[in-house]
């Protein structure tokens, strides 16, 4: 019988860590043709989270509680449960309930055929906010047209079923700036999907807001791809021929104006062009430091060699 790996990464959860277990179980039941375990990883809650999973284990007897020594955040929190699940299949979920756990069946339907990935996308962002489906759309537009060979699916996050195989190659992967949602199509293999509507979480609050978003969508791109330092070049280029251009109707103007015996400095030729090329100038290169700076920072980041998360500890019951 092949065993499944719920992943489960928790920052204070304590309002859903009960109401979560217990939806879960009630799909698990139902899938008769598989072993199951379940990972939840504390990531450092402030809360009683880390003392609830523990109260759970004596209900759950298939729950392992893996403790962070501090909170990492949410990918080095996968990270972490990826790297002591040992199912033949392996399913990250968020403990929020807007990853419908019954979606899981049709996951082991696609993994029984031979899927090695079955990737869970929504099936809408009606629920979300205009700003919020509008920066969504334009992150995966500017995603999928930079990323290369490596094409990440549109309104598919970190739910999704894996294959042991897909799962050792990446915890191999060494970036310290991880991106799950891009590891995976990178890691490649066959890959199907599942179609889902996302609810409205139950309880509690999101820990998810704009600035993390926007640091998701970010890394998301630094971490697939370097084409962004070459847009600097491009501008650079086109900068550089208006610039010329500028340049040219200026003297060209001046020249008239001096054989005309008509030169008034500031009226007759157009200085304010040359000021704003000037400006434009000055905000490319300043657009071009800071873009170069963060890769070199990530460069340099990664030259430490840092785990990306510590294990404090790992309970299970003994079988």
């Amino acid at each position: 019988m092949k065993k499944v790996s719920i992943v489960v990464p928790m920052y204070n959860e304590e309002a859903m860590v009960e109401l979560f277990l217990s939806t879960l179980m009630e799909v698990i039941k139902k899938e008769k043709d598989y072993e199951f375990e379940i990972v939840a990883i504390n990531d450092g809650s402030k809360d009683e989270t880390l003392n609830l999973l523990y109260e759970a284990m004596k209900k759950y007897p298939m729950l392992r509680v893996v403790n962070l020594s501090r909170n990492f955040g949410h990918e080095s929190a996968v990270a972490a449960g990826l790297s002591v699940a040992s199912g033949d299949a392996v399913i990250p979920i968020d403990a929020d309930l807007q990853d419908p756990p019954e979606v899981i069946s049709g996951m082991l339907e696609l993994f029984a055929k031979g899927y090695d990935v079955v990737n869970a996308r929504r099936a809408s962002r009606k629920e979300d906010t205009f700003i919020k489906r509008y920066t969504a759309n334009k992150f995966y537009k500017v995603l999928d047209r930079i990323s290369g060979k490596v094409k990440v699916p549109q309104n598919v996050g970190h739910f999704r079923l894996i294959s042991r195989r897909v799962c050792d190659e990446v915890v191999k992967l060494t970036e310290s700036s991880r991106v799950f949602r891009v590891q995976v199509p990178y890691v490649g293999y066959k890959t199907g999907e599942v179609v889902f509507a996302r609810p409205k979480r139950p309880k509690g609050e999101s820990h998810y807001n704009f600035a993390s978003m926007f640091d998701l969508a970010f890394n998301s791109i630094i971490s697939t791809t370097i084409k962004p330092v070459y847009w600097p070049l491009k501008l650079a280029v086109f900068l550089a021929i208006m610039t010329g251009l500028s340049f040219v109707t200026e003297l060209t103007l001046f020249l008239i104006n001096l054989f005309n015996n008509s030169l008034l400095v500031g009226v007759n030729h157009p200085l304010w062009l040359v000021i704003n090329m000037i400006l434009l100038v000055g905000t490319f290169l300043m657009f071009a430091l800071g873009l170069i700076a963060i890769y070199v920072g990530k460069t340099f980041i990664e030259s430490q060699k840092r785990p990306f998360f510590i294990i404090e500890s790992i309970k299970e019951n003994k079988k």
